[in-house]
């Protein structure tokens, strides 16, 4: 009773009712406050552990790289991947968290996560459930660092990356060192070179090459299906992909064809401007205008013109 009226002008009580109160109080307070202790503790544990697997992780890391001999820039590169991985991942890889669940909750969980993503791709919007569910359980997470390159021109199209997060450039080298540049952003994908690849008929094994260099403006998160995946839906719902719509929707939204009609269409608008001017005024000389006109369809031919399962 002393100790519940301490600090203040409070005269102790007798009556049992109001000691019995007292008493539930000081018992409920010493007991919320050990529970408070407790969680301050298990919190500061998992944060040291994880802070500790980071640290190991780093130490590895260095001495690999010091062993190896790499240059200051590439470690440089490697400290700022490590960096941002753990950022956004925590240390942990999501698909090894769950990959011992059940098989319908492994599926309902990645459903979540890529779904409404997946669906953003015009080849994939229309197909079913089933597809949309297998598509889901072969994609895996990846991260990015600013500046890096995701994948070259010419280079074999490993996967199809589907961004979450961040922005992306697209760098394609046309004639006479010109240079068509995009932006993808969050909701953007890229590799559709894949799809054209898993739809050509007869089949070639050999991967088809990227038309464009891909180079993170920022940090990237993203999911990616690899090509060995993707030819497994496409093999295993061929009734579905066999659709003459479908195969036509891949050339109207693969960036592929649209720079390459951009390109002509350019042309074919410079063409028009040359032949007003030459209406109007009659004084430029022959030459002159057949040189113009050869440039004009030598940039033409020379322009990378697209090959798919259509032709």
């Amino acid at each position: 009773m002393s100790l519940s009226t301490f600090g203040n002008d409070l005269e102790p009580t007798s009556h049992w009712v109001e000691v019995i109160f007292s008493i539930c109080v000081v018992l409920s307070g010493l007991m919320l406050f050990t529970l408070l202790i407790g969680n301050i503790q298990v919190f500061l544990h998992a944060v040291m552990a994880k802070k500790r697997k980071m640290q190991l992780r780093c130490r590895d890391m260095e001495w690999w790289m010091k062993r190896r001999q790499l240059p200051s820039l590439l470690r440089q590169r490697v400290r700022h991947y490590e960096r941002q991985n753990w950022a956004l991942m925590g240390g942990e890889d999501e698909m090894e968290l769950i990959k011992d669940f059940p098989e319908g909750l492994r599926r309902d969980i990645k459903r979540f996560l890529c779904l409404e993503l997946i669906r953003m791709v015009p080849f994939f919007h229309n197909l079913d459930d089933l597809i949309l569910d297998n598509i889901c359980d072969r994609v895996k997470p990846l991260v990015f660092s600013k500046d890096e390159k995701i994948i070259r021109e010419g280079d074999p199209v490993q996967r199809m990356v589907f961004i979450v997060q961040g922005r992306v450039k697209s760098s394609q080298n046309l004639s006479k060192g010109v240079v068509a540049t995009s932006i993808l952003e969050s909701g953007g994908y890229l590799g559709d070179e894949l799809l054209s690849w898993c739809l050509r008929r007869p089949f070639i094994n050999r991967l088809p090459a990227s038309s464009a260099t891909f180079t993170c403006m920022e940090s990237i998160e993203a999911f990616g299906l690899d090509a060995n995946h993707l030819r497994y839906v496409t093999d295993h719902f061929r009734y579905k992909f066999a659709n003459e719509r479908l195969k036509r929707t891949v050339r109207y939204y693969s960036s592929n064809w649209r720079t390459w009609a951009a390109v002509n269409i350019q042309l074919g608008w410079r063409r028009y401007m040359a032949r007003m001017r030459r209406s109007v005024n009659q004084v430029t000389g022959e030459n002159g205008g057949s040189n113009c006109m050869l440039r004009q369809y030598a940039a033409i031919f020379m322009s990378i013109r697209p090959h798919d399962h259509l032709e």
